[in-house]
């Protein structure tokens, strides 16, 4: 992939898409249970709202993880003297399209 896209981070937009679907979860929970008279549908909203915050939550985290990774190996290729314009997520390393095809 190329290396402006491993490391532009969109941690803030997944945060804040995460979060409204929680919300939306919650909500339906709670439209339901008051429409269908099931008060139980509250308490599912909200565990599915909770569910779906960790999973935001960890797809943020995974996602800034990664955005390390590729700065890292961007500057170790620098330091080498590469280029990078790629970066590989397999082998965490980057390189230059040149570098690639003399391999």
């Amino acid at each position: 992939m190329a290396v402006t896209d491993a490391t532009d981070g969109s941690g803030c937009i997944h945060f804040a898409e995460g979060t409204v679907i929680a919300l939306m979860a919650a909500a339906a929970g709670k439209f339901y249970a008051d429409d269908r008279g099931l008060p139980w549908l509250t308490a599912v909203g909200a565990a599915v709202a909770v569910l779906l915050f960790v999973g935001t939550i960890a797809v943020v985290r995974g996602e800034s993880r990664d955005t390390r990774r590729a700065r890292a190996a961007v500057d170790r290729a620098l330091a080498a003297g590469t280029t990078a314009t790629h970066y590989c997520a397999t082998c965490g390393e980057a390189s230059s399209v040149q570098d690639a095809g003399n391999a």
